[in-house]
């Protein structure tokens, strides 16, 4: 039994405060109880690993995970421990003081047979939700010489749930409008809004994150008109820089977004607001409506089902209806398209392509700045096969908006197409780097590995796998992750452990084969040696033919 401050933690029975039981999951108290086991020292991560997790390979995020329950049981933060103490690029500690009861002998470092056993019991179903939350510890910083900053999703104050695909659409919006400064490193808002059900401050969310700033605020509507709160803070000093509060009208919502944008750039990069102060203020529409359709089209279009997809084009299609020149909703007209298209959504694939390849082309009539609309028409250009139009489009898009995760992965994934993974690898790498809890993280490591494999670096590709292993949320996923373990194994004459992956990847889709991958890529127009290469290690690594 151990005692500190008005806690009581007992190996058998659990945390307690002042009597009344504290609720945490299994495998927080096994690291509760490591770490206070433990005090005396600093235990660095790797050491946790191995005695929590039996030495299985987990990202950073399943221990930051868990750190974060035991802080949030106890009422600790980060910022200011009383009992958990982070050590950047060490370890933890436990630093409060700690009493012994009723022990007669020194306690084991190592946890209790009962609590491996719950351990044990737990682990491969808390590990599926856990490791779906890719963060970074503080102690982690970006490596970038750029301010870097994080928009975390406004809090909605009307009370209307159906209001929320506006407050997020705004916060959306921002961060895009900081994403065009080259001078900063925005993080991306699907890693941001990852964070939604994590109910973790913003403070949180930055640390995790590793930025420097991080701008947070509030929407409140009442009838037509809508109060905007912002405000900028220093990460490491905890200092407000700037804050304000906009009341407007709702159809000035652009209005709004321009001026939070500019004051936040002009508090940290004075010089940027000045030279880019004509183009943040360019309204997207005349035509609230068109652009309230928009938004919520574009919450559809980040959900991969055929039918968020349909949603989400005739959400395009109506905006474009009341706004004929509405750019952005072309640009999500192609995307929609473009999506149901790959997934073989469609009756008449090549009829969709046809007026994917339109809707991107007319966005870049009517914007020609508009990053996604030149992202959507270069990767339709990578389905017909068209190398140069392709890549020239999303180097165009990246150029436009150098944060944007999912441009940098389409860029990789097209230069990965048409064989050019010495140009691939850094923009994967970039991806990654820019929103490290993107949804489409499992995306991002399989074409990384995929792309390393090409390269001959089967160790790095592995590693890339293990990482894809820990995200994915799909059996198609974690096929792919059980067959770029047999590809670079075979490669590594590890013939064994490209054998049992290949078994792995059999016992989820018995139907695999050589053959089927052939006729899968038979309608592609990937890089004919891609292909050659790929088939050819994992038959040598055991997949039937």
């Amino acid at each position: 039994m151990f005692k500190f401050r008005e806690f009581q933690l007992d190996p058998d029975k659990g945390l307690t405060r002042e009597g009344d039981p504290v609720a945490l999951e299994p495998q927080a108290l096994l690291l509760l109880h490591f770490l206070v086991v433990n005090r005396h020292k600093i235990v660095d991560k790797q050491h946790i690993v191995d005695e929590i997790w039996g030495g299985n390979a987990i990202t950073d995020a399943a221990l930051n995970t868990r750190i974060r329950s035991v802080r949030k049981a106890l009422g600790d933060t980060a910022a200011s421990p009383k009992f958990i103490k982070t050590f950047p690029k060490r370890g933890f500690r436990f630093v409060a003081t700690v009493l012994e009861v009723g022990e007669e002998e020194e306690p084991s470092a190592k946890p209790s047979r009962w609590w491996i056993s719950v351990a044990g019991a737990v682990a491969a179903m808390a590990l599926i939700a856990i490791l779906l939350l890719w963060s970074t510890d503080r102690s982690t910083v970006l490596e970038t010489e750029k301010p870097s900053l994080a928009v975390v999703q406004f809090e909605n104050l009307s009370g209307e749930n159906a209001f929320q695909y506006f407050v997020a659409g705004l916060t959306d919006d921002l961060t895009a409008h900081l994403s065009r400064h080259r001078e900063l490193f925005v993080v991306s808002s699907a890693t941001v809004f990852s964070y939604a059900d994590a109910q973790a401050t913003p403070m949180e969310i930055a640390r995790d994150l590793g930025v420097g700033y991080v701008v947070r605020g509030s929407v409140r509507r009442s009838n037509d008109n809508v109060r905007v709160s912002g405000e900028l803070i220093n990460v490491d000093s905890g200092a407000t820089i700037w804050a304000e509060v906009f009341d407007r009208r709702l159809t000035d919502a652009f209005t709004v977004q321009d001026e939070i944008s500019q004051a936040i750039a002009g508090q940290l990069l004075p010089e940027i607001y000045q030279s880019d102060t004509a183009r943040l203020r360019e309204k997207p529409t005349e035509d609230f409506g068109a652009w309230d359709l928009y938004l919520q089209g574009r919450a559809r279009q980040a959900v991969f089902s055929k039918i968020a997809q349909l949603d989400a084009l005739a959400f395009a299609q109506d905006a474009i209806e009341r706004d004929p020149d509405f750019a952005a909703a072309h640009s999500l007209k192609a995307r929609a398209l473009g999506t149901i298209f790959f997934f073989q959504w469609s009756d008449s694939p090549q009829d969709t392509l046809v007026s994917a390849t339109e809707a991107a082309t007319r966005a870049i009539e009517l914007d020609d700045q508009d990053a996604q609309a030149h992202a959507a028409l270069g990767y339709i250009y990578r389905f017909t096969g068209d190398a140069d139009r392709a890549v020239a489009n999303l180097e165009r898009a990246v150029g436009l908006n150098p944060n944007d995760a999912r441009i940098r992965l389409e860029l990789a994934h097209t230069y990965d197409w048409f064989r050019m993974q010495d140009r691939a690898l850094p923009q994967i790498e970039m991806a990654i780097k820019l929103s490290p809890r993107d949804p489409m993280l499992q995306n991002m490591f399989f074409y990384k590995g995929h792309i390393l494999f090409h390269l001959g670096r089967h160790e790095e590709a592995l590693d890339a796998a293990r990482h894809l292993g820990a995200v994915a949320t799909s059996d198609t996923w974690r096929v792919f992750h059980h067959l770029l373990r047999a590809a670079n194994m075979i490669e590594l004459n590890r013939s064994d452990e490209a054998r049992q992956a290949i078994d792995a990847a059999l016992l989820i889709n018995p139907k695999l084969s050589i053959s089927a991958m052939k006729r899968q890529f038979a309608g592609s127009k990937n890089h004919p040696e891609n292909r050659k290469v790929w088939l050819s290690s994992l038959k040598s690594a055991g997949l039937p033919e």
